[in-house]
């Protein structure tokens, strides 16, 4: 194997190398010394040669002679045997290597002083290592007086394990956490999303935030929550959403771990303080993980038409007949019937106030049992309530009479009779008037003859089972169905009225089609996204809808 040869111009006796801390003085004028400094940097020139002692036989002196290797030189050496040239010396300069490592030296002792200073006092060490702003959120007084509860100071220390242990625990528990500084496998294989320490002291506070599905339990607080962002927590953007549900091998674990998870029943009704919810019906056995990058595009149709949910509620409404119906009446000051005479938004704009027979139903479906009087009408919302009115009749009607300005105690008593006779014309008996009362679903009135046209008149009050489920009892007695109406069916939608003002009621609800009770009738997928698409400008974002966080914790 040949050996490689040195460059040509490569000076053997040329001290100088890469690796050495000190350069000879002589060499910025390009004659160095051929021995150089020595490693503590002095220089190491002394004579041209070392004479040599030469002694002949029979001499007892000797004779020095000079060794120099370009020749010997006409003076030679002096006499006590020291060379007669000799080298001037000169100052050594510190290499490129030595400059560099006094440098790199200096910094490390400045930063570890540093570090020191801005460590070693709680107060500079708190503003030294804050990488940002904290949220008004989880620095105001508020907040402070929810981490006193747990015994915990309203700094740093409230978020961060190590920040109340002073310099020495925030060191330790840098070298042990998992996985280590060191640990280059681990770093490499940790995800984002991973559950940290600083996890456990989010639940200290929010204690009721549960995840959205419980096969998600491996999605950190702090990724989707990003702290030290300004006044406000950064919002969650689309990039959180889609690390996971844009995942086809994370949607794979997700659904192998949803078969061991029991659902919840159907229509188990909850309330937020502002209505009543529906609670869906159980999911699919692998929960919902389908792949979704975008509203748009891939986003799935709502789950109430795909599953083809149906409205339990046992209360008779057709949006059908009020919403084009001839023989709807007008309601105030002649108006047609249309969806703002019932749907009516709350004081924020967001919902729709709970639809009640008092202000919606009771404008046009009279509760006058009694054709002749107008001034007496049934109790509404209590079975209870409306039989022992049509047993107190008499006291009704004599109530009547002396509001209506009858006096005289007989006059009110034969008030009172004539009505009950007129009655008991009509239907025989109480207990057949009262049968009429819950069960009848007549739509007409006796039959009137005005002049010389007759027939039947409009029922004022075609009975309780014309809009209820009325059965009966073991004894007899009616019992009605209380309705089940919900104010909410996407129970896990945010959604807000107020910002839809623009767009018609029918636009989104298909009411005027609809016949049924059973009907829900909420807007499909596809309506939404019309306007909601990054085309449109409109707000088409995972978060403008959703929230990761379930019950109790439910955002409308």
């Amino acid at each position: 194997m040949s050996e490689r040869l040195p460059a040509p111009d490569f000076d053997a006796k040329q001290y100088a190398r890469p690796n050495l801390n000190w350069t000879c003085g002589n060499a910025a004028e390009g004659k160095p010394c051929p021995l150089g400094p020595d490693g503590r940097g002095r220089c190491q020139a002394t004579f041209e040669c070392k004479p040599l002692l030469e002694v002949k036989p029979g001499e007892t002196k000797g004779r020095w002679r000079c060794t120099r290797l370009g020749g010997e030189c006409e003076t030679g050496p002096l006499p006590d045997g020291t060379c007669c040239k000799a080298i001037p010396k000169c100052s050594p300069v510190p290499s490129m290597r030595l400059q560099r490592g006094r440098f790199t030296r200096a910094v490390v002792v400045a930063t570890f002083a540093a570090l020191l200073i801005l460590l070693g006092s709680s107060k500079l060490r708190n503003d030294f290592i804050n990488p940002g702003q904290i949220s008004t959120s989880h620095s105001g007084a508020a907040f402070a007086s929810m981490v006193m509860t747990n015994h915990i100071e309203a700094n740093c220390a409230a978020c961060h394990v190590a920040g109340s242990v002073g310099l020495s625990g925030m060191v330790t528990g840098a070298l042990h956490v998992t996985p280590g500084p060191l640990d280059i496998p681990g770093l490499l294989a940790a995800k984002k999303s991973s559950v940290t320490a600083i996890d456990e002291s989010c639940e200290k506070c929010h204690t009721g935030h549960f995840f959205h599905q419980e096969n998600a339990t491996f999605i950190s607080c702090t990724f989707c929550h990003q702290e030290h962002q300004g006044a406000k927590i950064a919002k969650t953007t689309d990039a959180n959403c889609t690390f996971c549900h844009g995942d086809a091998e994370v949607m794979a674990v997700a659904a192998s771990m949803r078969r061991d998870i029991r659902s919840g029943e159907w229509y188990s009704i909850s309330s937020d303080g502002i209505g009543s919810v529906a609670s869906p019906p159980p999911g699919p056995a692998d929960g919902f993980t389908k792949i979704i990058h975008h509203f748009d595009t891939d986003h799935p149709e709502f789950r109430f038409i795909a599953d083809n949910w149906r409205d339990r509620d046992t209360l008779k409404f057709n949006h059908a007949v009020h919403l084009t119906s001839s023989t709807i009446p007008k309601v105030y000051f002649g108006e047609k019937l249309d969806c703002t005479f019932c749907h009516r938004p709350d004081s924020a704009g967001a919902y729709m106030k709970p639809v009640n027979f008092q202000s919606n139903c009771r404008v046009c479906h009279s509760l006058q049992f009694d054709p002749e009087t107008p001034g007496l009408n049934l109790p509404h919302g209590n079975p209870e309530a409306v039989t022992a009115f049509l047993h107190s009749l008499p006291k009704q009607y004599t109530d009547l009479a002396a509001r209506n300005g009858i006096r005289n105690e007989d006059a009110q008593n034969q008030f009172a009779q004539a009505k009950l006779e007129r009655l008991r014309t009509q239907f025989g008996s109480g207990a057949e008037l009262e049968k009429r009362v819950f069960f009848s679903t007549r739509t007409t009135g006796p039959e009137v003859a005005v002049g010389t046209v007759s027939g039947n008149s409009r029922a004022l009050f075609p009975g309780c089972a014309y809009c209820h489920e009325v059965k009966s009892a073991t004894g007899g007695e009616p019992l009605i169905t209380p309705p089940m109406i919900f104010d909410r069916w996407l129970a896990h939608g945010n959604f807000t009225h107020a910002k839809h003002t623009t767009v018609s009621c029918t636009q989104c609800h298909a009411a005027v089609q609809s016949k049924e009770t059973s009907d829900i009738l909420l807007p499909t997928q596809q309506s939404c996204a019309t306007c909601h698409n990054p085309r449109s400008g409109v707000a088409d974002s995972c978060a403008t809808c959703h929230v990761f966080h379930k019950e109790p914790y439910v955002v409308r």
